[in-house]
């Protein structure tokens, strides 16, 4: 019983350190022997755990598609008094999803190493990461669920404001200072506070439409 715990903790080492390794020199300079060294282990002993630097970058990437599947339910409930449950608006359920995950980003070297693997990969491919599709998706049933509750008008199309989720936290964490991403989550609720109200409050059947012209653009540009 005691190896079997012995090697799940060297398990989890193995992770934490794999991940600090991707996140600062990404897949292609990454390098199991600084890996290995950080655990303390031979780089036999590594292959114990994880075959291939593949298995281990599958291994975070996997944590965070777990991430983002949990995170559906947990926007409905409280995210450290960000979200503000049924009743709120659009745009604060969308702020307060991205603030959410965009905290679990900056506290988690996992979770952070594993976004910038998947972005990395999508930049090298031809298909856009499946987070993004995640993070759309998420967004999309949050504003249909404020639509649903009359917190948003009709206007504007829910797409944008999915669209503009996933901009504000991919955006903010490719502008980080760090590699860190030190002050992620602050950065994320103050580009939310930045926008103006309108986009997100109910229109009227005969007011303009409340968001910019650009934003189309910025959805074709992401689908």
């Amino acid at each position: 019983m005691a190896k079997q715990a012995r090697s799940r903790r060297t398990h989890e080492l193995v992770l934490d350190a794999a991940a600090a390794e991707f996140l600062r020199h990404g897949y292609p300079r990454a390098n199991l022997q600084h890996v290995a060294d950080r655990t303390g282990l031979t780089k036999g002993a590594l292959y114990g755990h994880f075959a291939s630097k593949e298995q281990l970058a599958q291994a975070l990437i996997a944590q965070l598609d777990e991430m983002m599947e949990k995170a559906g339910g947990e926007s409905e409930g409280e995210n450290e008094g960000e979200n503000e449950g049924a009743g709120a608006t659009a745009r604060e359920r969308l702020r307060a999803l991205s603030c959410a995950l965009a905290e679990r980003i900056e506290s988690d070297v996992r979770i952070n190493a594993a976004l910038r693997l998947v972005m990395d990969e999508a930049h090298s491919g031809s298909q856009p990461p499946k987070l993004l599709a995640d993070l759309r998706r998420l967004a999309t049933e949050v504003v249909e669920s404020a639509r649903s509750e009359g917190a948003l008008g009709e206007r504007p199309p829910t797409a944008p404001l999915a669209d503009l989720t996933a901009v504000i936290l991919v955006g903010a964490y490719y502008t980080a200072p760090d590699l860190e991403r030190r002050g992620l989550a602050d950065r994320v609720r103050d580009l939310w506070d930045a926008l103006p109200a309108s986009p997100m409050s109910p229109a009227s059947p005969t007011s303009p439409l409340p968001y910019p012209s650009g934003a189309q653009a910025v959805r074709e540009t992401a689908s």
